[in-house]
């Protein structure tokens, strides 16, 4: 039997898991930490975590010697291995590299995850011109402060889900940043930071599959929707835009650059008045159901793609991406902390006009905090529509019905 190995998970992979199911694949599920899931994942998707068809526990999912000895303790066979988890993406490559299986190069995820060396090899190949400078702890921004240009934009060397992701716009900001910044203590969040030009405009997402060095196939580009800033809280496809050709060429010009020559990427830009201007580049699927987002858009699974590339089943010769209609994901946030007194039914949400998927984030009489990173989310919707406009209006609607039916009260 073919059997797929997967080192952790984000909300992408776990239909991955239903997909390896669907095709008769063994999946199997490498993990050191039931309860990064817990926190991850809304309530109603954990079953997926039980269609696994062998779960390995290991004391470091990122310990490739360990990783390693456990497979070949376990399973007799392994045809592909392959992560959508961004905190496992590079030693996931490592070890496909390791067992000589179809996989990105580990250098190129490097570059990738360090914000700071991205920045510069993109300068140095000339793909972007971003200014930027590196903090080797919270602290050291203080000595630097008065050599930042503001409006600054502050984020750790290696992150993910916005945290520690924030606008600086001066002097005072700054001050009051160093603190909060240097209290951040969460898997995976790097002490460094890279302090780099404000970017003034619109955030995009090219959606990308690679199947080898320079073949790129674009799924399609994703609007973005933010509230302070830098907190993600929807997003809706397929954008169609006057510079998307550009946004394309761009993005796949920075993939180039890093040496990933397999597997899917998230590449973030935003739109100025310059043109667009590369964020940084995910070099997996896009959580948070941007993978949900783009299947009901294309009426292909995205995930099982990343699988059969790492089988070696997908013809780079053949066009993979099509959309028939749009599709958007809303959250429902808080701006105050407090105690959540009311939801709405996952019931009442669904029924409301293009609504494919609800999923509650928390429950009630759960603390919940002011909106600052991925974790805050409430509740989130998935909805389609005849294109992207609709849906994403499709998806505004159905969140202003859940906030008139949810109560936060005092802590």
């Amino acid at each position: 039997m073919t059997t797929v190995v997967f080192i952790e998970t984000n909300f992408s992979g776990l239909d991955a898991i239903l997909y390896c199911k669907s095709k008769g694949y063994k999946s199997v599920l490498v993990s050191d930490s039931h309860e990064r899931f817990q926190k991850w994942f809304p309530e109603s998707c954990m079953y997926k975590l039980g269609q696994v068809d062998q779960l390995i526990q290991v004391r470091n999912s990122n310990d490739i010697a360990e990783v390693k000895q456990a497979l070949e303790d376990n399973l007799d066979r392994v045809d592909a291995v392959l992560t959508f988890a961004e905190i496992r993406t590079e030693m996931t490559a490592r070890l496909a590299r390791d067992l000589k299986l179809k996989g990105p190069d580990p250098e190129s995820i490097q570059i990738a995850q360090d914000k700071y060396r991205f920045r510069e090899v993109l300068l140095e190949k000339g793909v972007d011109d971003v200014g930027c400078i590196k903090a080797d702890t919270a602290e050291f921004l203080a000595a630097v402060k008065n050599d930042i240009a503001y409006p600054c934009f502050i984020k750790p060397v290696q992150g993910h889900s916005s945290i520690g992701a924030v606008v600086c716009r001066g002097e005072d900001d700054m001050e009051a940043l160093i603190g909060k910044l240097a209290g951040i203590d969460e898997d995976w969040i790097s002490k460094a930071f890279v302090v780099e030009d404000y970017l003034q405009g619109r955030l995009v997402s090219a959606e990308i599959l690679t199947l080898s060095e320079g073949v790129h196939q674009v799924v399609g580009i994703a609007d973005r929707d933010l509230i302070n800033d830098c907190v993600e809280v929807g997003a809706s496809f397929p954008l169609q835009h006057p510079l998307a050709e550009q946004i394309e060429k761009k993005a796949c010009a920075a993939l180039d650059a890093i040496g990933y020559h397999h597997g899917p990427s998230h590449v973030e830009m935003i739109i100025t008045e310059t043109g667009p201007h590369l964020v940084e580049i995910n070099t997996r699927v896009g959580g948070s159901g941007h993978s949900i987002m783009q299947d009901l858009t294309t009426g292909r699974s995205i995930v099982g793609d990343c699988v059969e590339l790492c089988l070696g089943n997908l013809d780079k010769n053949t066009r993979l991406y099509r959309h028939s209609k749009g599709a958007a994901w809303k959250c429902l946030v808080s701006s105050e902390s407090g105690v959540l007194e009311a939801l709405p039914t996952e019931e009442e949400v669904a029924s409301l006009p293009g609504v494919e998927h609800v999923w509650l984030h928390k429950k009630t009489g759960e603390k919940i905090d002011a909106a600052s990173s991925n974790y805050h989310w409430i509740l989130q919707v998935m909805c389609t529509g005849e294109h992207q406009v609709q849906a994403k209006i499709n998806a505004d609607n159905a969140i202003k019905r859940a906030a008139e039916l949810t109560r936060i009260g005092k802590e």
